[in-house]
């Protein structure tokens, strides 16, 4: 009877200690299973954004694995990181197919543009100004007209500058046709192409955006072989423009603008461009 009893007892204890040990394991997986379900359950709680732009010289371009890079896709993860209500998905487009997607509904915000290089029917609406800055012209230090003379009387220059982009010299108008009817131009479909035209001494002069050009001008090399005009083509400031009937509204993206000028993220994209003081535009 005792032996028994001993059998049993030690039978049910061995039983008792492996419920348990396989208790407390269950419990380990089902806490660690419910902080993932929580955590996929907040990050599909957002509400998804997605921010449309073209590249930008060494500001935003694919890299390697083809994975959006650059000082302003970084300042665009910001936005992810400051706020926990929308996710903010990045996709580079070519630049002719951005004015499609947007048309299309498939994309809800512009960033880092101004209205005055968009189309109407873009339905994009500018948030307050995150920084203001502008199109610079620049040439060969080098050139046949002797330094800075180069910017003298622009319109008898030969000048190169992007597709479709408005520039002051040009009257604001985008239409080819009236460019070359009016002006000795070259037009690329990308800012790097006009910087290596003028650098080769094919153009008198280049028209670029200051940001992509204090970003070349980092490179001794190239401070030694460029020079910069005194004076703007245009100068603008540049805001996220939002989709109108996009699902961020103007003012919940001016709140996330605000969140970036208190955490620093707006004065430290300045200095990483190296935004200049403001200089005349041309008159």
């Amino acid at each position: 009877m005792n032996a028994g009893f001993a059998v049993c007892y030690a039978s049910r204890s061995s039983f008792s200690g492996y419920t348990v040990s396989h208790f407390r394991t269950l419990l380990t997986s089902s806490l660690l299973a419910l902080c993932m379900a929580l955590c996929t359950a907040n990050a599909q709680a957002r509400i998804k954004v997605v921010v449309a732009t073209d590249s930008w010289a060494q500001l935003m371009y694919l890299d390697s694995r083809n994975v959006p890079a650059g000082d302003l896709a970084d300042f665009i993860n910001r936005m992810n990181e400051v706020q926990d209500t929308f996710q903010f998905d990045l996709v580079i487009y070519p630049r002719l197919r951005v004015d499609r997607v947007f048309i299309d509904k498939e994309a809800d915000v512009y960033p880092l543009r101004t209205t005055l290089w968009t189309r109407p029917e873009l339905g994009l609406l500018p948030t307050k100004t995150i920084f203001t800055s502008g199109d610079i012209y620049f040439a060969r230090r080098a050139n046949r007209f002797g330094g800075h003379k180069v910017f003298d009387d622009l319109a008898t220059k030969t000048v190169a500058g992007v597709r479709g982009y408005h520039y002051q010299l040009f009257n604001n108008n985008t239409d080819e046709s009236y460019i070359w009817k009016h002006f000795n131009a070259y037009l690329f479909s990308s800012n790097e192409g006009v910087i290596r035209f003028v650098q080769a001494g094919r153009a008198d002069v280049g028209i670029v955006p200051e940001v992509i050009m204090a970003k070349y001008m980092n490179d001794p090399n190239v401070r030694q072989q460029l020079i910069v005009a005194e004076r703007y083509d245009s100068q603008v400031a540049l805001s996220n423009l939002v989709r109108k009937d996009g699902p961020i509204s103007v003012e919940q993206m001016n709140a996330i603008v605000d969140l970036l000028v208190k955490s620093g993220d707006v004065q430290k994209l300045k200095a990483r461009l190296s935004i200049q003081p403001v200089r005349p535009a041309k008159k």
